[in-house]
């Protein structure tokens, strides 16, 4: 399953009513909206303009914590129904669940989306939802839901839910692991990524995290630099193949893309007609802390020194790539003609080194989708990695172009949206104002 280019969402209690990949991701976006509320992050919430037009649901913090067992007795009090099973805490990494008959440990079900517990979870959370807008502890009934989206149909659903959850650092029963490590393997980049960070937290020795590829390819030579690359974004190297790579697709799509009103002129240079395509090109190891950015910005300065290339003609960045190049820019010296940040997490800086990377950047565009799964949970772990955030870049240093898409942490990778959105079109009249 890859993520679905979505244009039109479907908002309030109509994402749980419906069925299909829009409705299902809507779904997961009420989700969010609802878990960041229950955690203590209205802030983000308020300062996405985009979460109005999705309907979510006000809801107080929920300070203590919401056990599942208190889910179910949730569900046992408003519904007068049981969850098919007991949740049973159990330190191991499947977290089983306790047989009623016979009282003995036995392992999680296997793909239990499909089995019952999906089915009770499909039909439940509707009402679930409802009891957020009408009874008398919507904090109670949000919590649940979340607690009950763990075993939904829907894997977007499921691992969104799980990493709410996980954020409360809590107790963790059975399908937050579960649902997190399931999530590590999904065809969805966007998926990946929030079920990969989420487990890291929870569970950084988890055996699924020891089976994922990893890209430990040498990142040198001393071959001259052509002028533009790609920095891509945190745990891309768990993906193979990935849109960043030479020759895969979205860096094919910018070498032979022009960007202007008429792309059959062949007199007319390509947005990414420059780039990098060596074997020897620029990666670092996709960390999320901190640390990982400080030193991925100097390895890239110094990737530069050694290609002989003292400014970069483009750097095309996805996600927390954004954040290196900047760093890059303010602490190392490297200097770029333009910068195009696709999903980046904006982080606050000091007027110190915004003037700095003023200095070294001679133009910064940041394109971003709506309500961006990745980067609302991004804000949420800030104090786990002492790096304070903020809702948008200053617009007096970055042009911010909101693309009409949807949720998904990596639509901006994908070529079929560069062309509907006319993106390198963008790219392109930007860059005829770099000085």
């Amino acid at each position: 399953m890859s993520e679905p280019l979505i244009e039109d969402p479907t908002t309030g209690m109509d994402a749980f009513l419906k069925e299909g990949e829009v409705a299902a991701w809507s779904q997961a976006a009420q989700i969010l909206g609802l878990g960041l509320q229950l955690n203590g992050h209205r802030v983000v919430l308020q300062e996405e303009e985009d979460a109005y037009h999705l309907n979510i649901p006000e809801v107080p913090e929920l300070t203590p914590d919401f056990i599942a067992p208190w889910a179910e007795l949730f569900v046992q009090d408003h519904f007068d129904e049981r969850l098919p099973f007991r949740w049973l805490n159990y330190p191991g990494w499947s977290q089983p669940i306790q047989s009623e008959s016979t009282n003995q440990i036995t392992p999680a079900p296997d793909r239990w989306w499909e089995s019952e517990l999906g089915g009770r979870a499909f039909e439940m959370m509707p009402r679930l939802y409802d009891a957020v807008r009408t009874s008398d502890d919507p904090a109670a009934a949000a919590a649940t839901l979340l607690h009950v989206g763990q075993l939904s149909h829907h894997q977007v659903v499921r691992v969104v839910s799980a990493a709410l959850l996980a954020q409360r650092k809590t107790t963790l029963w059975w399908p937050t692991i579960e649902a997190l490590a399931d999530g590590c393997t999904s065809d969805s980049e966007t998926i990946q990524q929030i079920a990969i960070e989420a487990l890291l937290r929870v569970a950084p020795g988890h055996p699924i995290l020891k089976t994922l590829p990893q890209d430990n390819e040498p990142n040198d030579g001393d071959e001259l630099a052509w002028t533009s690359i790609i920095v891509p974004g945190t745990w891309t190297r768990f993906r193979r193949p990935s849109w960043w790579r030479p020759g895969e697709t979205l860096f094919r799509y910018l070498q032979n893309e022009p960007g202007v009103d008429d792309p059959n002129d062949g007199t007319l240079i390509a947005v990414g007609e420059d780039l990098y395509d060596r074997d020897d090109h620029y990666r670092w190891t996709g960390g999320y802390t901190v640390e990982d950015r400080i030193a991925a910005a100097r390895d890239l300065a110094q990737w530069a020194a050694k290609h002989s290339a003292p400014r970069f003609k483009k750097v095309i960045a996805h996600s927390h790539g954004g954040n290196v190049a900047l760093n890059a820019a303010a602490f190392n010296g490297l200097s770029i003609d333009m910068l195009v940040m696709l999903h980046t997490p904006p982080h606050q800086r000091s007027q110190a080194e915004w003037s700095l990377i003023g200095e070294r950047i001679k133009r910064i565009i940041a394109m971003r989708p709506k309500f961006d799964f990745v980067v609302m949970l991004d804000r949420c772990w800030t104090g786990f990695h002492r790096t304070p955030v903020t809702g948008n870049f200053p617009s007096e240093r970055v042009r911010t172009l909101k693309v009409p898409l949807w949720f998904d942490h990596s639509a901006l990778t994908d070529p079929q949206a560069w062309r509907k959105h006319r993106l390198a079109s963008e790219v392109a009249a930007e860059f005829n104002h770099v000085d």
